[in-house]
């Protein structure tokens, strides 16, 4: 493993002295670039959860723009100026008084630039990209519910982007419902009846029984603390995961869904935070990542199609906390990890990822650290230390902010400024390959879509294009690979229309491939 810099440069938050010891040989690649960027922005809330946060080019220029929101009301536009500079833009039609608890930004009327989709008191405002990083508001949904997440994915297979928003309230069940809009076309959106009630924190979209369309795994939280030990029983009201199979559109073309979670084994009760999905172990199917209050869930798909819980095997569990307080075997909540976001990414560009997880506290006083696993050409993986302070995180977007090859982080934290980390390791060219999608007559994002190498060695890579999964944010619509030494004898994109497009020894660098008959 490649070993960089470590925290060179840093002008974050000082070490916790209660944070755990490092857990593991150092991956010493980030380096706190936040005061230095310029990304000057504070999150705060008066109770647990987080603000919206999206990373993702607003302007056009290939380099992903910053929007973050507080709860209570304070948003900010940062426009990146290359150089992992950031200025930030008033003028840019955002309400700054507004509250953003969740925000999605994708290209929603296929016109080739990404909108917003801002929400907060129960209110989506539909924000439409006038081309150059501006906007104007052309829609407003009341009534929404307390949303947490806003999934955009084309579940009708217009090729237009539906919205399904995960609502959490513990207070008012009306507000826990999750909601459907429907994409009908000029930035119009049509409400429609779907499952789903429960906490639900986020969505994950993905075709889970390949038949052409999008099915939605849904992560509700059961309230449960979760110690390793075989799944609690179901005692708790709140309901358990779902996974909404699409079953196609109904006589008034409205899709139509089957919860499948406990057909396929998901559907045992737990705190679910989120969905990450990605093939952990290169059998070509994609597993299911699953932070939670304590033991995490890595859902392995199986090649009879079910899922089982693999975590502890596979080294990404993640249970307990290591500090001098807590045993290995957790007895009390407070040492136990409550984890709130991840991303699989492959950080020093050797053709294998690493799994970064976010964490919040369980006391206020004594803040997580942050967990990063990594593994070679073999299974496990085993827990390195990413040289992270400890921290009281909700959203993370992974991507590459200073066009230099390799995935730099951005963490919205519960209550603290919004940070930024450099990975200040050293891209070698060929190294690493962006696969960005134009889609026609899918959504021109390709959100939906699966991206494959098939590499020289006989390895395959394979990732899903705007899965979504991670609480209150919004990530590219891309599809990032580390290659290591090893090379791609062909590139195949799986469409969300059904057609299929393989590009031959394709460059490495970034690579943009269009959808064709």
């Amino acid at each position: 493993m490649l070993v960089a810099l470590a925290g060179c440069g840093s002008d974050g938050p000082a070490p916790n002295p209660s944070c755990d010891p490092p857990r593991g040989p150092p991956m010493a690649r980030f380096a706190d670039v936040t005061r230095a960027s310029g990304l000057d922005f504070a999150y705060y809330a008066n109770g647990f959860q987080g603000g919206g946060l999206a990373v993702v080019d607003l302007d056009g220029d290939d380099l992903p723009d910053v929007v973050a929101g507080r709860r209570e009301g304070g948003l900010a536009m940062f426009r990146n100026r290359g150089a992992l500079q950031f200025e930030e833009i008033t003028d840019a039609g955002l309400d700054p008084t507004l509250g953003t608890t969740a925000i999605a930004a994708v290209d929603l009327d296929n016109d080739g630039d990404r909108d917003l989709v801002l929400v907060g008191a129960g209110i989506a405002h539909v924000m439409a990209n006038h081309g150059d990083g501006t906007f104007e508001e052309v829609a407003r949904e009341g009534d929404v519910g307390s949303t947490e997440h806003v999934l955009p994915t084309d579940l009708d297979g217009d090729g237009l982007l539906d919205l399904y928003f995960s609502n959490y309230d513990v207070t008012a069940p009306s507000r826990t419902l999750n909601r459907l809009y429907l994409n009908r076309g000029g930035l119009h959106f049509e409400g429609a009846d779907v499952p789903g009630a429960g906490l639900s924190w986020t969505a994950t979209a993905f075709d889970v029984d390949a038949d052409g369309d999008q099915d939605l795994y849904v992560a509700n939280d059961g309230l449960l603390a979760d110690f390793g030990a075989p799944s609690p029983a179901a005692s708790v009201t709140w309901p358990v995961d779902l996974l909404l199979r699409n079953d196609g559109p109904g006589a008034d073309g409205v899709p139509r869904f089957t919860d499948v979670a406990t057909d396929l084994g998901l559907a045992d009760t737990r705190s679910s935070m989120g969905g990450v999905l990605g093939d952990f172990d290169d059998d070509g199917r994609l597993d299911l990542y699953v932070p939670n209050f304590g033991a995490k869930k890595l859902f392995h798909r199986e090649p009879e199609g079910g899922y089982v819980d693999r975590a502890a095997e596979l080294g990404v569990a993640g249970v307990s906390r290591q500090n001098a307080g807590c045993g290995p075997m957790p007895t009390s909540e407070t040492c136990l990890v409550l984890s709130w976001s991840a991303a699989l990414s492959d950080f020093d560009l050797d053709g294998y990822d690493e799994l970064l997880l976010m964490n919040g506290e369980t006391s206020p006083a004594n803040p997580p650290p942050v967990l990063l696993f990594a593994r070679g050409a073999t299974s496990p993986y085993h827990e390195v230390s990413p040289e992270l302070p400890c921290m009281n995180a909700r959203g993370l977007v992974v991507t590459d902010l200073d066009a230099d090859g390799d995935q730099d982080v951005v963490i919205a934290q519960q209550d603290g400024p919004l940070l930024v980390y450099e990975n200040r390791g050293t891209p070698a060219p060929g190294r690493w390959l962006e696969v960005v999608l134009r889609g026609q007559p899918s959504n021109r994002d390709g959100v939906g879509a699966l991206v494959t190498l098939r590499m020289s060695s006989g390895r395959t890579q394979t990732r899903p294009v705007g899965a979504g999964g991670v609480v209150h944010t919004a990530s590219p619509a891309e599809a990032f690979f580390g290659l290591g030494s090893d090379a791609v004898d062909a590139l195949e994109v799986r469409w969300p229309s059904g057609r299929r497009t393989e590009v031959t020894r394709p460059p490495t660098g970034r690579l943009v491939v269009e959808e064709r008959p």
